[in-house]
This record gives C-alpha cells, structure tokens and sequence, in this order.
C-alpha cells in the first residue's frame, strides 16, 4: 500500500550528500532496505522471544493457565474429558470438547496438545504455545505498521512491542489472559488489507476464519466484532468532516465500496464460510446449551462478580486507569514488586492527538490520515465497550488495543521527524529525526528496565500466592507421599498440580461454592474425614481465594481428631505459602 514509504528520512539525507557520489540502482536499494527492516524485524521478534523464555518456569503454574489444557492432557492419555455443560463432538468413541467454558474456548487446548505429544505434559510446552503466538504479534505488528504508515513505522512498532511490559509477561502466562488473541487480531486485520489490495478471495476467507477463531477463542472478541463496524462509521463520518458534500450518502457508499471491494457474490460466500467454520465451536456449544446466552443474561445488569454494568461513571474511571496500567507494566505486583515506565501515558496520548492533527494539517501526511482515525475510533469504541462486563473489569481485558499504542507513538515520532525535517535547512534538518530516534530509544530502554526489574523480582520470590513457584515444590511432595487425591481446601491447586504431575495428582475441590464457608463446605470436610490417609492443602493466612482455615480447624476439632501440620512449602524469597495436613 506505502511501498515507497521504505525509509523515514531517507531523503533528507539523501538531499544532503554530494550529487556526483554513485548511487546504488533504485531496485537495489530497495531491496536492501527491505532486507534491512526485515532483518531488525526478526531481531525483535527474538529479542521478544528471549524476554519470554528467561526464567519460563516463574512465575509457578497458574491455576487458570492450566484449566484450559488439562482436556488436553486427558485427550492424549486417552483419558474422559469433562464437556461444559456436557457439550461436545463424539468421534471414535471419543468426547472431543468445544468449549471450556461458557464464555472461552477451546484454541489453547487444541494448540497445546501438539506440543504435549512432541515435549511432554508441563509447563515449558504450556507456555511455549502464548508465547509463540506473542512472537507472530511482533511479527504481524511489523507488516501492519509498515501497510499502514511505511517501513520505518512498522520496524519502530514492532521493536516497541517486543519489549513492552504489559505484552511480554501476559504472554509468558498468556492461556490465563488469552494473549494470543492479539495474534489473531492481526492476523485478521493484514489477511482482509492483503485481500482488498489484490483481490485474492483465500485472503477474505482468512480474515474471516481467523475472526471466527477469535470469537471461538473467548467470547470477550465479540468487542472487536463490533468495534470494526463502529470505527468504520465514525471513519466516514470524519471524511465527511474533513472533506464535506452535498451527498454524504453516495459518498460514504462510494468509500465503502472502494474500502470493502466485493466484486461477486462468492466473496460474501468465502467470507460467510470462513467465520462460520472458525466460530462453528461457539456457535455448535450455543445451540445446544445455550450457555453463553445464559452467562451473558445472568450477568447483564450486575455480574456475580460484583461489577454493577450500569454504573457508567465509575466504570470508565476504572477502565481509564486500566488503560493506564496497560501502558506502564505496573501490573504485575505478584512477582514482587511494581516496576513501571511513566514515559508510557504521557507520550501516547501526546502521539495520538499529534498524528490526529499533523494527518488533519500537513497536506503531504494526509494519505495517512484514515488510518490514524480509524486506529483511534475502534480504540475508543474497545474503551467504551470495556466498561461492560460479564466477569470483572481491569487491564487483562484491555489487551486487544496492543499494539495500538506502539503503532501511534512510533508513526507519530517518525512521520513527524520526518514533516518536520522538511521545514528546516541545513544541518538542522537532522535535529528531528535525531529527536523521534530518542524518543523511542527512550521508551524501549525504560520498558528494557521494567523488564529486568521484574525478572531480578521472580529470580527473588518466584512469585507470590497464587503464582507461587512453590507449587513445584507442592506437586513434587505429594507425588513422593503417594497422595495422589488430596483434598484443596482452597482455590487454585487442582487444574495447576495435574499438568505439573502429569495427572498423577489430582486434587479434590471441597472449599464449595461461597466465600465465606457454608454447610457445603462442613458436609465435605467430614466425609473426608472418614479416610484415614486423606491429605489436605491449603493456601497461609493471607494469600486464600477462599478463607477456610479457621473453620477447618472448628471442624477437625469438633470431629475429636488432632490436626497435624506436615509441612509449610515456601517461596524462593522463604516466604510461606502452602500448608500440607494431616488428621490423627
């Protein structure tokens, strides 16, 4: 699309060497500079990739990183596996699953399970597939940046997401975030530009497969279904603004047939085909449960997680200040500390209204001028649709505006480097470029030490509750006991210790359904009395989803047996973090 867009600030320094000097063949230099950006490309997708795989065991295996690639584990032993809602395809006398909730899906679990047939069950294959995924991302920001604002852009972009905080330690637990929804994002996105420019229908049906992989993958992806549609609309609404007529309509449908060219009925065919096959295990789940339904309407107005939808005000400040934890990394306080980038807020609210008015102002950049509007109408259209929720608001939601941000900060930087090198002379002409190379040297560099800070915190701690390292520790214990069925008196131990101990360990959930412990939990505690051997664990005073300790000990006590503390495992930092008990 930006071909000729190979090199920002190519031609100032071109203009400045002397004429006689010989020139390479324009061909040539061309494709040198394209080996060129392609070349940096890749060293950032590595540089990603070694970020990522440091230390990969820390944090401990998630609770909610296993959930999802425990039915793979089972489909590869040859195992039962339980079907939500008791939903899924039968083949070979096998319960293939389609979904592993009602509102996320099963990509992880079928994309893990390669991986765990070439590598074995645990946490390095767990994690490679996220991680894989967030290397694509790097990748895919490169080709995008570079369609949409030049080379330059996208070199500049996607070195920016290779070290971003937010992005690199979400991937590295990315089943617990779903990061590699950003991939598919991507995907999508470059699949239907390469389409529209060439006309090729297999790229039509990518976009669109790739759209209903999405939704398949977690139905949150519904806000980019919609945010693609809203953004367009308030794109053609901007070009009326900027270029008024008298016949906005014909207009706007002149600009939609030109930005969407269908030219036969089989394009509607491939792109209809495409969703319906990537979403078919959603829509499969849905029309015999209807579970999504059911999740979506018992969570319409007030979720049970406590997020009343209703009260706008105070969602949008909260999800503003999700935005703001998105941008600086300081999200990860689990692996010991806080470590942010305060650069982050600042410079890209200053990169997106300045990219809004040089594209609006400077006749040479206005080719860029919808691209810009439309990265930042379906940013606003995501913000708005994040103030509603069927579970919790907070950052982790957010993630589907990267790399958004990288994209705007480096376009700003380099194509206003570039406009404003053409207005000065002689040496000076330098000074910008040399000032938007800063700027985003100055960003990668503090996210590099946001980064170190946060690897320097798991090498101390090994994380803390829930993302323990000492969950290692745990599994390797209760392996060496024989206790393959102890009892969780709390939540986050089963899904985690059966994909560390290969399903040799399978703990049962007794804590019931509330917080506060009800007759549920008392009823299950007694019965589990009755074994002699039965092995319990339970998270110290402090870090507990669910508070059970107390009312545990009542228990035991009332039953006249004497509770035994067998062992406290700790993290690295010495720290306690789980208990192991036994009754006399």
């Amino acid at each position: 699309m930006l071909g000729s867009e190979t090199g920002i600030g190519a031609e100032v320094v071109a203009g400045t060497a002397d004429a006689t000097r010989p020139r390479l063949p324009a061909r040539l230099r061309a494709s040198v500079r394209a080996h060129a950006a392609l070349g940096v490309t890749l060293l950032a997708v590595a540089l990603f990739g070694a970020l990522c795989l440091y230390q990969i065991r820390l944090p401990g295996l998630y609770y909610d990183e296993a959930y999802d690639v425990v039915p793979a584990m089972q489909l590869l032993h040859g195992q039962p596996v339980q079907l939500a809602r008791g939903v899924g395809i039968h083949l070979f006398g096998r319960a293939f699953p389609v979904m592993i909730g009602d509102y996320w899906g099963t990509v992880s679990t079928y994309a893990v399970l390669p991986l765990f047939w070439l590598l074995g069950v645990g946490v390095l294959p767990l994690r490679l597939w996220p991680i894989g995924a967030g290397m694509l991302a790097v990748l895919f920001t490169f080709a995008l940046g570079r369609r949409l604002f030049g080379t330059g852009t996208g070199v500049a972009a996607a070195l920016l997401l290779a070290v971003f905080p937010s992005f690199v330690f979400w991937s590295r637990v990315g089943i617990y975030v779903i990061s590699h929804i950003v991939a598919i994002t991507l995907g999508s996105i470059l699949a239907f530009l390469i389409w529209r420019a060439g006309g090729r229908r297999r790229w039509l049906f990518l976009a669109a497969l790739l759209a209903g992989i999405g939704l398949t993958t977690k139905l949150l992806f519904i806000w980019f279904l919609i945010a693609i549609p809203a953004a367009y609309l308030l794109l053609l609404a901007a070009d009326w603004l900027a270029a008024p007529s008298r016949a906005p309509l014909r207009d706007s449908w002149a600009r939609l047939r030109a930005d969407v060219p269908v030219t036969s009925p089989l394009d509607l065919v491939a792109a209809g085909a495409g969703f319906l096959l990537g979403a078919f295990p959603v829509i499969y789940y849905n029309l015999v449960s209807r579970g999504s339904y059911l999740v979506l309407r018992a969570n319409l107005t007030q979720t049970n997680r406590g997020v009343d939808n209703f009260a706008l005000w105070h969602n949008a400040k909260v999800e503003l200040d999700a935005v703001r934890v998105l941008l600086d990394g300081g999200y990860f306080w689990f692996y010991g500390g806080i470590y942010t980038n305060p650069l982050w807020p600042p410079i890209a609210g200053i990169a997106a209204a300045g990219l809004l008015v040089l594209t609006h102002a400077a006749p040479e950049l206005r080719r860029y001028r919808r691209a810009t509007v439309f990265l930042l109408a379906f940013s606003a259209v995501i913000f708005v649709l994040s103030c509603f929720t069927v579970s919790i608001l907070g950052p982790t939601h957010l993630l589907i505006l990267v790399p958004i941000p990288q994209l705007l900060v480096a376009a700003f930087a380099l194509l206003g480097g570039r406009w404003l090198a053409g207005r000065l002379a002689g040496p000076l002409r330098l000074a910008p470029l040399a000032l938007a190379g800063l700027l985003l040297v100055a960003l990668a560099a503090g996210d590099l030490l946001v980064d170190a800070r946060y690897h320097q915190a798991l090498a101390r701690t090994g994380g803390y509750t829930n993302f323990s390292s000492a969950i290692y520790t745990l599994a390797e214990q209760l392996e060496a006991e024989g206790a393959a069925r102890p009892y969780a008196l709390d939540w986050g131990f089963k899904y985690n210790l059966e994909i560390i101990t290969n399903g040799r360990v399978v703990p049962q959930e007794i804590y019931g359904a509330t917080y506060e412990p009800g007759p549920d939990f008392e009823a299950a505690v007694r019965r589990a009395l009755a074994d002699p051997n039965a092995v319990f664990i339970a998270h110290v005073e402090g870090s507990e989803s669910f508070p059970r300790l107390d009312a545990f000990r009542r228990i035991v006590a009332e039953s006249g047996r004497q509770l035994v503390l067998v062992r406290t495992d700790k993290e690295l930092s010495g720290r306690p973090a789980y208990y192991e008990f036994r009754v006399k």
